[in-house]
């Protein structure tokens, strides 16, 4: 009986590391600082439960998704607590609350760029609207609860009472508690709303620099709901798979847009003139398996350590189109979702038999971290550092009708954004000062928009398992349902760099790939007795199609562009 490990097809197992990676760390923080995202998130990964999640290279899905639920609940909390305050203004000073409320409408508007100016408008109007008339609705209805329960003897007292009131020293007693009872009305919601928002984000900022902090113990947060707690399991046990189920992007997770692609098919024609006509068989296991050391060869410690790669590796990778039927042997019939691991026999055998649907490549990985800088006699000069851009290459070998086709992709994973690496750049000892200087910076727009974001994010919570069930629904009664990811929240994280350096490191890397994977490939067509003129003969074409001499503009790898202008000599010169 076989193993789980060695079933051809079966989903891994997933261990917490002990320490989050930077990568890690950044998504985490990003959710608390940037909404959209933390949504964006849940509803790809959590919502849609049915859907494979990219391989995770560098971070764990599992704490991003909790934190992305964390944070939802803590804005919604915020939120929530704006709108009391700003009712129990309606309730105590409704004059000076819708005054309030319009000078943030017109700050707001002086902020916000021309064509964004009637859209705050309308919310501030909505709000105001809205926050009136359920605080109407309220106090008319608090006051018909307080009539029927008051008893027939308290009324007669207090009528008593208010008869009275005509003497002086009860009416100057009754003045004087009026004129503090309005004063307190007056500071009263300002004081609660700074005290609600500056503490909601001092707690907020706590998470951050406590549990997101650099070094800090990895932590997972706890969930209520089962059901989600059930679909987190799943997914993090799919991200540390070697299969990439896709919606439309078969190299999620790696980067943005492809950096440089080249592809070529050539016939496997022997190098003797006397055996043309015959076509050489090729192992296509046997040829990935030689790029694969190739490659690897570059971190190989018998070249010195400044010239190695030390952290290149490689892994195998198989695209899959994610549309498919429910009895496809692709999804695992107990939890409704994908297969994100394919064994080393598998991997052998789609390699021989390439389709469509489920295509192999040699994953070649370049992470952003680097090497220390050290002396000839091994004196350490500078420590590591990271380069911000990783790079990834894509190797698809494929013999096909006695040709052999390979492919070459390379793509380059920006840095995170600068905003989401927040614990790495602020310093965590001025938790409380920047909690203070965000809560005075965005006053305005937390009461202005606090109920708005009430409505619109705690409706996206409360839709949480809707979603989810509509999701399965739709997996289980469509003959074909699309169960490939549409995104990579690291990707989403990410924003292409400005840095020069950054980009050079780039094309550095992937020039060093390509010119490694295109020789280990013709080594092994000249060990087969295969005629490599075809092959060296588009390489050739592909290396000088880079450069590009047309009139006073001349390119030089793709997307670098050097502008020359010819001055003509002047006459008499």
């Amino acid at each position: 009986m076989r193993t789980p490990e060695q079933a051809p097809l079966s989903t891994p197992d997933y261990r917490p590391a002990e320490q989050f990676s930077d990568t890690t760390r950044g998504l985490c923080s990003a959710a608390y600082v940037d909404i959209d995202y933390a949504n964006a998130v849940i509803g790809e990964v959590v919502e849609s439960e049915r859907k494979a999640v990219p391989p995770s290279f560098g971070f764990d899905l599992d704490p991003v998704v909790r934190h992305c639920l964390r944070a939802r609940r803590l804005l919604i909390l915020r939120c929530a607590l704006v709108t009391v305050v700003l009712m129990a203004g309606f309730v105590l000073s409704g004059a000076l609350t819708l005054a309030w409320l319009g000078l943030c409408v017109v700050v707001e508007m002086l902020r916000a760029p021309s064509g964004s100016r009637l859209r705050v408008l309308w919310i501030g109007a909505l709000t105001v609207v809205i926050l009136g008339f359920v605080t109407l609705v309220m106090a008319l209805t608090a006051l018909f609860v307080i009539s029927r329960l008051t008893p027939d003897w308290l009324t007669a007292r207090l009528a008593d009472v208010a008869s009275a009131s005509s003497t002086s020293a009860l009416s100057d007693l009754l003045a004087g508690g009026l004129l503090g009872a309005a004063l307190l009305t007056t500071l009263l919601p300002p004081a609660a709303m700074v005290a609600a928002v500056f503490l909601s984000r001092w707690h907020v900022y706590k998470v951050i620099f406590g549990e997101l902090a650099p070094g800090a113990r990895a932590r997972a947060e706890p969930l209520n709901n089962g059901r989600v707690e059930r679909r987190l399991a799943t997914v993090a046990r799919m991200q540390r798979g070697n299969i990439a189920v896709h919606d439309s992007d078969p190299y999620a997770g790696s980067g943005g847009a492809i950096e440089h692609s080249w592809s070529f098919a050539v016939t496997l024609k022997p190098r003797v003139a006397e055996q043309n006509g015959h076509r050489i068989a090729l192992d296509p296991h046997e040829l990935n398996q030689r790029v694969n050391a190739a490659v690897l060869a570059l971190r190989d410690t018998t070249l010195r350590a400044g010239e190695r790669i030390p952290n290149v590796y490689t892994v195998p990778y198989v695209a899959a189109d994610g549309t498919r039927r429910g009895d496809d042997p692709l999804i695992d019939p107990e939890t409704g979702t994908p297969y994100t691991q394919a064994s080393a026999e598998t991997i052998a055998a789609i390699e021989a038999c390439p389709q469509g649907g489920l295509r192999h490549y040699l994953r070649v990985v370049v992470p952003a971290n680097g090497k220390e800088i050290r002396t000839v006699d091994g004196r350490p000069i500078l420590p590591a550092q990271d380069s911000g851009v990783s790079v990834t290459a894509f190797v698809h070998l494929a013999v096909e009708g006695g040709l052999l086709y390979t492919e070459f992709v390379a793509l380059v994973q920006p840095p995170l954004r600068a905003e989401y690496r927040i614990a790495d750049v602020l310093r965590a000892d001025r938790v409380t000062s920047l909690a203070w200087g965000d809560t005075f910076r965005q006053f305005i727009g937390d009461n202005l928009y606090g109920p708005w974001r009430l409505v619109r994010v705690g409706w996206d919570a409360m839709r949480l398992s809707s979603r989810m069930t509509r999701s399965a629904a739709a997996a289980q009664e469509l003959r074909y349902y699309d169960y490939g990811a549409r995104f990579s929240v690291r990707d989403r994280a990410s924003r292409e760099t400005r840095k020069f350096m950054q980009k050079l490191d780039g094309t550095k890397y992937i020039k060093l790939l390509d010119k490694t994977v295109t020789e280990a490939v013709i080594g092994y067509l000249r060990e087969q007795g295969v005629d490599t003129s075809e092959f060296e003969a588009n390489v050739t074409n592909q290396t000088f199609g880079d450069l590009i001499f047309n009139g006073g503009v001349q390119n030089l790898g793709g997307r670098n562009l050097i502008l020359q202008t010819n001055i003509a000599a002047k006459s008499g010169a």
